[in-house]
């Protein structure tokens, strides 16, 4: 004969078993933070490093570099020696694509007039399309370009389809990823919004 339970019984039950598998999870999440933090810091150090042109560098190593050659400054902001030997200002960058958040470091001139170099990101934007706005291909474009224009007007650095806005001077432009036009548009505002707009 199958022993029956109370209503009662299954309640607590189950309710133990939920405050077991909570208890358990938060535990989990608790451990795993320190690490998850680090990771998130040695990937920021490992991308502020290649906008700022070191290449070949081992993640392992990313980090003790990065100390070396990168000073903090107000908020996410850094001075960076950037591998040229100049020195270089590090902005952080964060915008939207077409499925969700993207995100860069801008590394500019000493006098904030010129992009030395940048890195994108992004949480999940189209294999093959929007996500090569982190290619090297992508980025290599932005090393050189002007954020003025010949008057002396802020203009950011444009992401345009090739053949679009003749108007906008080659030294403010880089070339949209294609197939990939809501995503370059968010890389654009993003850089507008984002880049410092007086020097």
């Amino acid at each position: 004969m199958a022993k029956e339970f109370s209503n009662r019984y299954i309640f607590l039950y189950i309710s133990v078993l939920v405050i077991l598998v909570v208890l358990l999870l938060t535990g989990v999440t608790l451990g795993l933070k320190p690490r998850q933090e680090a990771n998130r810091a040695a990937d920021r150090a490992m991308q502020i490093l290649l906008a700022a042109g070191y290449r070949d560098i081992d993640a392992a190593d990313a980090g003790a570099l990065f100390d070396r050659v990168a000073h903090a400054e107000a908020g996410e902001e850094y001075t960076i020696r950037c591998a040229d030997g100049t020195v270089g200002h590090v902005v952080c960058l964060d915008g939207k694509g077409l499925w969700g958040a993207i995100w860069g470091y801008a590394v500019l001139s000493a006098d904030s007039t010129t992009l030395k170099g940048v890195t994108f990101g992004h949480k999940s934007e189209t294999p093959g399309l929007g996500a090569n706005i982190s290619e090297e291909k992508f980025t290599s474009q932005f090393a050189g370009k002007s954020l003025y224009d010949a008057d002396g007007n802020f203009t950011s650095v444009r992401v345009l389809p090739r053949g679009k806005e003749p108007a906008v001077a080659v030294a403010n432009r880089v070339d949209a990823v294609s197939g990939a036009t809501l995503t370059s548009r968010g890389v654009d505002q993003m850089l507008r919004n984002g880049l410092p707009h007086s020097h």
